[in-house]
């Protein structure tokens, strides 16, 4: 397509687009690619830089969705590491040449993206892990040694209340 008839045929354009976008391919290049994207580090706390190539993060994509697929052998594999429910490709649409503010994050709490497993490094091959938004959320920043301090105040609290 060229970006004249884009230009000619919003409607349809935008259209393609979003079609594309809410498909398990065009949704994932889109995750994959804002990690990438040089915006992306003024959101963040930390500026990291990922240490990874997008196609060392599709191996490791397919790795995880056959690691589900033998947890879950009836399952597609295609499953949030932390809750193990299906994840979703569902985008919003949107009207091109509309300038208006933008809404950030995904439309869905189920929608797929790629977490950090330990927040203090960038993306790197074993640091990934593939989950649904609202598990990726819910962690947000917190490191492990946070989960193994949660874990021992937990267990203290269960000792104390017995």
């Amino acid at each position: 397509m060229s970006i004249n008839w884009k230009k000619r045929f919003p409607e349809r354009a935008a259209e393609g687009d979003f079609i594309y976008n809410n498909s398990e391919r065009g949704f994932i290049m889109n995750v994959i690619g804002n990690i990438f994207k040089p915006s992306r580090p003024r959101y963040r706390k930390k500026a990291w830089k990922p240490q990874v190539t997008r196609q060392e993060i599709w191996a490791e994509l397919l790795l995880h969705i056959e690691f589900m697929k033998h947890l879950y052998p009836k399952s597609n594999g295609r499953l949030c590491r932390y809750c193990h429910k299906t994840w979703t490709y569902k985008t919003r649409k949107k009207k091109r040449e509309v300038l208006k503010p933008r809404k950030r994050g995904p439309s869905h709490p189920t929608n797929f993206t790629i977490d950090r497993f330990d927040s203090d490094f960038t993306y790197l091959p074993g640091n990934l892990i593939f989950c649904c938004f609202t598990c990726n959320n819910r962690k947000s920043d917190s490191l492990p040694s946070d989960w193994k301090n949660f874990i021992r105040v937990m267990e203290e609290r269960n000792d104390y209340v017995e």
